[in-house]
Parts: structure tokens; C-alpha cells; sequence
């Protein structure tokens, strides 16, 4: 409940504060954020195809507002 009602509210709040453009660009840095608690915490690890991807998806979406 509190994943998709929190997130959706926030992007939301986003939106209205931000550009669109910079809202979703922000929210897309998630694969990014996600790769360091997986490295430190779970002590996963990362390989430099995971970190092209999370890279790569975030210049994707960066590239709809250019």
C-alpha cells in the first residue's frame, strides 16, 4: 500500500512542482539509486552491464525533454 500510493503521490507532487520533463528524469534515476544499497547492504554484485543499463535508461528518458 504504501509503495504505490506514496509513489504516485509523490511523482504527482513532482509534476505540479517541477517540469515534467525534470520530474521524470528524476523519477527514472531509481535503477541508479538502486545499485549502491545492493552493492553495500545485500553485498550483490554489480557487474559493469548492470551499470551501462541503469545509465542507459536514464540518458533515454532524459532524451524525450531535450
Amino acid at each position: 500500500m504504501f509503495g504505490p500510493f506514496l509513489g504516485v503521490s509523490f511523482s504527482l507532487m513532482a509534476v505540479q512542482y517541477t517540469g515534467a520533463g525534470i520530474a521524470s528524469t528524476l523519477m527514472a534515476l531509481t535503477p541508479i539509486i538502486i545499485l549502491a544499497p545492493a552493492w553495500f547492504f545485500f553485498k550483490q554484485k554489480v557487474i559493469l552491464k548492470e551499470i551501462i543499463g541503469a545509465i542507459i535508461s536514464v540518458c533515454g528518458v532524459s532524451l524525450f525533454f531535450v
